[in-house]
């Protein structure tokens, strides 16, 4: 059964998101990072992530990514909104319309490093590519995920909210934005910070249980929405 959670502005669903979708209103734009169908492997030195029971661990002893074991079809979420940002998209291309205007993730690597120097999302609205230049090299991240001023990471293919916020951005800063993958709830904390709706949906139990910690820590800090429009309490139901 379905979990729906609303903090604020920000309404959250634990559960598969090809149950979820079918009961939503139709969002201004979808923004998402979901499963590239790649097996992603994750290494002992740098990944975090959560055992099914939801234990923090790292590494190899880190529960797999749901659906990555399979190839990803996303023929089910192009037609949801007039936007559309799809990251990983790199992987599943041949299943997408021809568009150019990408968005450009480029990590600002230095040196030797086991992981890509960018990463790539797929628009549907874009005439031109975008880069967002942002320094993702272990434990030398910048932004707000950065360990040393008391960020880190929580998932293991997480994103950080600097680059989600420049994708709402420029997507026209939609007023209800959809993450049908929602994972520790990156895209959902910029939808926070910017003053906007957000829906998320996230399988994995560990981290939903985050993304909703995070979004309603974000709607504490405070949002660009006017003081009548302010965070209500959390509520709990099921679908």
């Amino acid at each position: 059964m379905t979990e729906k959670v609303v903090i604020g502005n920000a309404t959250l669903y634990h559960g598969d998101c090809r149950e979820v979708l079918p009961l939503l209103a139709r969002p201004d734009a979808v923004v998402s990072d979901p499963p590239y169908g790649i097996g992603y492997a994750r290494n002992s030195a740098a990944s975090a992530g959560y055992r099914p029971d939801g234990s923090r661990v790292w590494g190899k002893d880190a529960a797999p990514i749901h659906g990555d074991d399979e190839p990803f079809d996303p023929a089910a979420l192009l037609p949801l909104a007039k936007r559309v940002i799809l990251f990983g998209a790199s992987a599943y291309a041949c299943r997408l319309p021809d568009n150019y205007g990408w968005i450009i993730w480029d990590k600002q690597i230095v040196g030797k490093w086991s992981g890509g120097d960018a990463e790539t999302a797929w628009t549907n609205f874009l005439g031109s590519n975008r880069i967002h230049r942002q320094r993702w090299q272990g434990i030398q991240r910048g932004g707000e995920e950065c360990p040393f001023i008391g960020g880190g990471l929580e998932h293991p293919t997480q994103k950080p909210v600097a680059l989600m916020r420049r994708c709402l951005e420029l997507a026209g800063m939609p007023a209800l934005t959809l993450d049908p993958y929602m994972g520790s709830g990156s895209t959902g904390v910029a939808a926070m910070n910017l003053g906007l709706r957000f829906i998320g949906v996230e399988i994995h139990r560990p981290y939903f249980d985050i993304a909703c910690e995070r979004i309603e820590r974000a709607q504490r800090q405070g949002t660009l929405l006017p003081p009548e429009e302010a965070p209500q309490p959390v509520q709990a139901g099921l679908l």
